[in-house]
């Protein structure tokens, strides 16, 4: 795969985006009912981890989780919504669906890679509006530099079913150290404090923590 949309200053960031920008985009190609619903998330958890390594950021499957739907509320994206959308598709219009939705699983991937990058280059201090914006120039730059032909290659067709195959077996990302609660607690009070999540985002991913133990 050649790199042709920079999302990152860092050269191996670039690659480890594309490379899941292009498997998210294989997965509306699989003959699997459901494989962009199932993979999708196990894919972006993954990738913002690495992202977050590649900073010297150590991230939870539940922290990179948290973050993706922060990201995906600030920026205007239904994580969700657009994987089942992309379904439909492929039931609607069997063989096109895939062609059509493929771009834009691509196009969303490398955005949110982006926010995710620029959100740890920032050291979490990023605006509603910057990760808008930073969104947005990378989604559209995605869309023109797409390559329909890297989507069918062994490479991103192994990495989307072996996230498909994560999901299934209950597993979204290789696992990293747990978070503690009380760590957990800390960063989402700072997200509220610095306005990156409202009040009530903060109150309902306090329960979830507390449910926890």
């Amino acid at each position: 795969m050649s790199m042709m949309c920079n999302v990152s200053p860092k050269e191996e960031v670039n690659r480890l985006v594309e490379t899941c920008g292009y498997a998210t985009a294989a997965l509306t190609i699989l003959p699997i009912p459901g494989a962009e619903i199932l993979g999708v998330m196990p894919l972006h958890v993954g990738m913002v981890i690495g992202i977050a390594n590649h900073y010297d950021r150590t991230l939870t499957r539940e922290s990179a989780t948290e973050l993706l739907l922060q990201i995906g509320t600030t920026v205007g994206v239904s994580l969700i919504g657009s994987r089942l959308a992309t379904t439909a598709a492929k039931f609607i219009l069997p063989g096109l669906g895939g062609i059509i939705a493929a771009p834009f699983m691509y196009a969303s991937t490398l955005g949110i890679g982006a926010v995710a990058d620029a959100w740890f280059r920032h050291d979490g201090t990023l605006s509603r509006e910057k990760m808008k914006e930073v969104y947005e120039q990378s989604t559209r730059k995605a869309k023109e530099s797409y390559e329909p032909e890297n989507v069918g290659k062994k490479e991103a067709v192994e990495k989307a079913k072996q996230a498909v195959a994560a999901a299934e077996a209950g597993a979204v990302a290789p696992e990293a150290p747990r978070e503690d609660s009380l760590a957990r607690l800390k960063r989402s009070k700072s997200l509220l404090e610095e306005g990156l999540i409202t009040q009530e985002e903060y109150e309902q991913t306090k329960k979830r923590i507390l449910d926890e133990l």
